[in-house]
């Protein structure tokens, strides 16, 4: 059976052993921590590698160069030194035509198409919207009856990773908190100062870093999906979900992939994801970092955080609750039922979200168990997409 594993990231031995055990199943990939103190240090990832420090508690700021190019400020505006660039003018023309066209787009695609149109700012494009295609490869409509809109649509999957930049025009320090992440390739490094405390994640490169080096939880654009798809939700993407085009297969580019969602019980499913992953590459992991809901000045309302686990998928009247409190690390590997509950968390996947890899079962538990394991009644309704058995 799967083995769900929690630990908390200043239990050193815990912690240590939890990562060698991680490290001997997935040979290539380590987990890690950075404790960062009063002095500046350098940050580098070893040649041929990429590390990811993703900060966890307290703050610290990062030298940032004229030149810094990064895909924040759908959110905050970032600050008056940064500059959007301009965007590419087949783009502008693809996006003018899409917002002319929304009336003949299908109503499962017009969502992600609107939040791709609401970063427009007036010559250039501002932020990230890989998540966006994320949900257009899930519609299970076509997108237009129009081919003219389904090629328009199929270009933003060509050009989005170019897409959406901001440009820096001074150095300075920045501050970096709870929930931002810091990236590097073999070779580049970064100064950072201060007390602050980072998972590290180090893995053989997947080409070259593809997404900026930092990445601010405040800068970036609230969007609603997965654990969290109110509609005034918390859910932000520092490392977001990649593709090259619709039906592709395997990994492809992802490495890793990472949001930082409040999970509220109300909105969150009871889920796996399959050992055998679908369209191939390697299944999904998936951790979680807690992070304390105050740094963001989220209220919690005495609601105790919770990780219920359902080690084996035969016998879903058997699970776990695990408290969970800011600082605890818990590794789900694939094929463990799980749902976070009231958890402000960072949520890690390894090799990252790939398409039609999530399994709901609220509904599986309640009718094994006669309600008598926790689910969620709100999701009843949930469709899946292939019976529980042919996963197994």
């Amino acid at each position: 059976m799967p083995d769900v594993r929690i630990c908390h990231m200043q239990d050193e031995s815990a912690f240590q052993a939890l990562c060698e055990g991680l490290a001997r199943k997935r040979p290539g990939r380590r987990f890690g921590r950075f404790e960062a103190g009063d002095e500046e240090v350098v940050l580098e990832a070893e040649s041929g590698r990429m590390k990811v420090f993703w900060v966890y508690a307290a703050e610290g700021e990062v030298f940032l160069r004229r030149g810094f190019r990064t895909k924040e400020g759908d959110g905050q505006r970032l600050p008056a030194e940064y500059a959007p660039e301009p965007m590419d003018p087949r783009f502008r023309e693809r996006l003018e035509f899409l917002s002319n066209e929304l009336d003949r787009i299908a109503p499962s695609a017009q969502v992600p198409v609107q939040a791709i149109l609401s970063r427009v700012r007036g010559n250039a494009y501002v932020g990230d919207f890989a998540n966006e295609l994320w949900k257009l490869e899930h519609t299970n409509e076509a997108w237009s009856s129009e081919p003219r809109i389904v090629e328009a649509i199929r270009y933003l999957f060509l050009v989005y990773r170019e897409c959406g930049y901001s440009a820096k025009s001074a150095d300075s320090y920045e501050r970096v908190m709870a929930g931002d992440q810091l990236a590097l390739a073999g070779g580049e490094t970064l100064r950072v100062r201060g007390r602050f405390s980072c998972l590290t994640f180090e893995c053989p490169p997947h080409g070259t870093r593809r997404v900026p080096s930092v990445m601010r939880l405040r800068y970036l654009k609230d969007t609603s999906g997965g654990c969290n798809f109110d509609f005034d939700p918390f859910r932000r993407l520092p490392l977001t979900w990649y593709i090259n085009l619709p039906g592709e297969k395997g990994d492809g580019v992802n490495f890793a992939n990472s949001h930082v969602v409040n999970i509220a019980k109300e909105t969150s499913p009871t889920h796996f994801h399959p050992q055998k992953a679908i369209g191939g590459g390697d299944p999904q992991s998936e951790i979680y970092l807690v992070l304390d809901p105050a740094s963001y000045g989220l209220k919690t309302y005495g609601r105790q955080a919770l990780l219920v686990t359902y080690p084996d998928l035969r016998h879903l009247g058997r699970f776990d609750e695990h408290k969970l409190e800011p600082g605890h690390f818990a590794f789900i590997p694939a094929g463990a039922g799980h749902r976070g509950i009231d958890a402000f968390v960072n949520v890690i996947t390894v090799p990252g979200f790939k398409p039609r890899n999530e399994y709901y079962i609220d509904e599986d538990v309640m009718e094994a168990t006669g309600g008598k394991a926790p689910y969620n009644e709100n999701l009843l309704g949930l469709k899946n997409y292939r019976k529980i058995e042919d996963l197994l």
